[in-house]
């Protein structure tokens, strides 16, 4: 397990932090205890482009929105240029952003309403037993007060897909959100919402008091591992683009063969072994073809032996036989009675055949023993294996004896 014992005392952190964290150790260190640098990306520079230009919208000193055109001039004012790969990309994404918020515009103006927090930023102290102690920072995007009272959190979001509604209800950020509500406005927010911005859609939960107490021991098993310095590499679906993969042991042997420049002898053993990763990698592929075929034959084969009758079927060129296999096991409560009055049980770390079987082969074990072990067999299932022979069309005349 790769080890750092990290040099904060007081941890910060925050619910992105909290996510990388859990997402994959060794990126967490990679980005925020080594400071290794992370890439500008379109995704990123338009997500946090749409955030400031709805920053703006709502920042007004009268409960007045702004126009349509206002707000589309907010974004051209707040839009993010890094990340994008040439002026037509980020002329893509600029048009796609402006057809966002027209949406939201149409969406929300005739409820709008100046809100009780907005990019409210925190900071809280959470207490803890010895390593567990921690600060936790954030920002919260927005919180409305409801016409029929109490507090709704929003928090935006520029995912193209909803996610199913199990994973809002268990979403840390969310959770993370209550607690900090909890702990600076002593308020109980009745909803917690993520606005998906591109499909313009809501998704709203709530929180109970054993969610909160869940999400603090969750934060405090991830600050106890940080400050035990336990950053193993986790692969992930986010691997293929991560800004760390060439610090990564888990894609050591990718730049071991992007190298331009790499010893004759180890370019040599990368290529040659790169030859054995693909036939490897085909040969499993064709494996499990050919293993999902063999199970659909046997099914058709078991079935027709079932509706006939028969153990045994023949075509032009093979017999093929079929025979019961019986799997056995052992009713437990009676191998203990057997075996923990003579001090065997602990010997029997779990009840399978090979464990028994040795200790049924030792010195040790008098017959009388053995027998009453043998007794506690129960036929648990009988199966029906397969068994191919070639037929011989004609017989090896050579082998007879014809004296």
């Amino acid at each position: 397990m790769l080890k750092h014992r990290s040099c904060e005392r007081n941890l910060r952190l925050s619910f992105s932090s909290i996510a990388v964290y859990q997402n994959c150790p060794l990126s967490y260190k990679f980005q925020f205890i080594d400071k290794l640098p992370t890439k500008k990306t379109p995704f990123r520079s338009f997500g946090s482009s749409l955030h400031a230009a709805l920053a703006l919208f709502y920042n007004v000193p009268i409960p007045k929105p702004p126009t349509l055109d206002e707000l589309l001039k907010l974004l051209s004012k707040v839009w993010e240029l890094e990340g994008y790969k040439d002026q037509n990309e980020e002329s893509i994404y600029f048009k796609h952003a402006k057809e966002i918020l027209t949406n939201f515009y149409y969406t929300n103006v005739k409820d709008f309403r100046i809100p009780a927090a907005l990019e409210h930023k925190f900071q809280i102290e959470l207490d803890g037993e010895g390593l567990e102690k921690f600060t936790l920072s954030g920002v919260i995007d927005r919180m409305d007060k409801l016409p029929e009272g109490g507090y709704e959190i929003i928090d935006y979001k520029t995912s193209r897909r909803l996610p199913p509604r199990s994973k809002v209800e268990s979403d840390l950020q969310l959770s993370i959100y209550h607690l900090a509500a909890q702990e600076i406005w002593g308020i109980e927010p009745e909803k917690l919402t993520l606005y998906f911005l591109i499909p313009n859609e809501k998704i709203s939960t709530s929180r109970t008091r054993e969610d909160v107490e869940e999400t603090k021991d969750i934060m405090r098993q991830v600050v106890r591992a940080i400050k035990l310095g336990e950053f193993e590499p986790r692969e992930n679906t986010l691997c293929p683009w991560c800004d760390f993969q060439a610090h990564c042991p888990l894609h050591k042997h990718k730049f071991l063969k992007e190298d331009r420049d790499p010893p004759r002898e180890m370019q040599e053993a990368v290529i040659e072994v790169e030859k054995v990763v693909d036939e490897y990698a085909e040969l499993k592929r064709k494996l499990k073809e050919i293993n999902l075929k063999l199970d659909e034959l046997q099914e058709i084969i078991h079935d027709y032996c079932e509706k006939h009758g028969l153990s045994r079927l023949y075509s032009d060129k093979v017999a093929i036989s079929r025979k019961p296999r019986f799997i056995q096991s052992y009713n437990i409560d009676k191998l203990r009675e057997v075996l923990e009055p003579l001090g065997l049980w602990e010997r029997i770390l779990r009840v399978d055949g090979r464990s028994l079987k040795e200790l049924l082969n030792s010195d040790d074990i008098k017959e009388e023993v053995k027998r009453l072990i043998e007794s506690a067999k129960e036929v648990e299932d009988i199966t029906y294996a397969l068994y191919v022979r070639e037929i011989q069309r004609e017989p090896d005349w050579s082998m007879i004896d014809r004296s």
